[in-house]
């Protein structure tokens, strides 16, 4: 039976990022640097044939896989798919990281801060202070982003794998909190502290109709 091999990809810095604020459905443009580690990324990712590629609907994503597939003559046009857009902060959108975490601190304590930072549920914990934070109750929930983002990528590995007869090479390039929420479920304690850096590569295996991690967050060494 054939394997799915799926390359999970995280965007490059984008303008946003840059300035320390939280990104989901809001969008902007990859920095310079963004650009140039994405360039370096597809360049780690040249020797891989792709059958496929897939790209959230928003432009840094979108962006990102245009950077990535100019190296891969053998792929056809990228398929976009809502399903893999970045967590929705709702009412939280464009918030300084700073602010969430002064708010945090101020309503738990230092203390019991930092002993949720450090916990094994650290990710859960994370999604939890978004929604506890939005007076909008507009932001998705654990179990909300995770059954999208599942859905999608079980859909999209069923789709790729129908009349397989060999082992396939899927690009899949989305966010970081999404794509956290997903490897969070198959594998938690695999997932950084920090969770997906900018342009890292996580992959996965799908047979059987089960995911299965084979490294997580890798990123292409600069040149020195």
């Amino acid at each position: 039976m054939a394997t799915i091999h799926v390359y999970l990809v995280r965007h490059g810095q984008t303008e946003l990022n840059a300035a320390g604020r939280l990104q989901g459905i809001y969008d902007s443009k990859l920095t310079d640097k963004g650009v140039v580690a994405a360039q370096r990324l597809a360049r780690m990712l040249a020797d891989v044939h792709f059958d496929a590629a897939y790209t959230s609907d928003l432009g840094r994503a979108q962006q990102t896989t245009r950077i990535i597939t100019a190296l891969h003559p053998e792929l056809k046009k990228p398929t976009v798919d809502v399903g893999l857009r970045e967590f929705n902060f709702g009412g939280l959108e464009g918030t300084k990281n700073a602010w969430i975490v002064h708010q945090v601190r101020k309503q738990l304590g230092l203390g019991t801060f930092v002993k949720l930072i450090l916990s094994r549920e650290r990710f859960a914990t994370l999604l939890w202070v978004f929604n506890s934070l939005d007076q909008t109750r507009g932001a998705e929930t654990l179990v909300g982003v995770t059954d999208r983002i599942s859905r999608a990528l079980r859909r999209i590995c069923l789709y790729e794998s129908q009349g397989a007869t060999h082992d396939k090479n899927i690009l899949v390039v989305a966010h970081g909190l999404v794509l956290s929420a997903f490897l969070y479920q198959i594998s938690p304690r695999e997932l950084p502290a920090r969770l997906l850096k900018n342009t890292s590569v996580s992959q996965v295996d799908y047979q059987d109709q089960h995911f299965k991690l084979i490294n997580i967050n890798v990123t292409p060494k600069k040149r020195s």
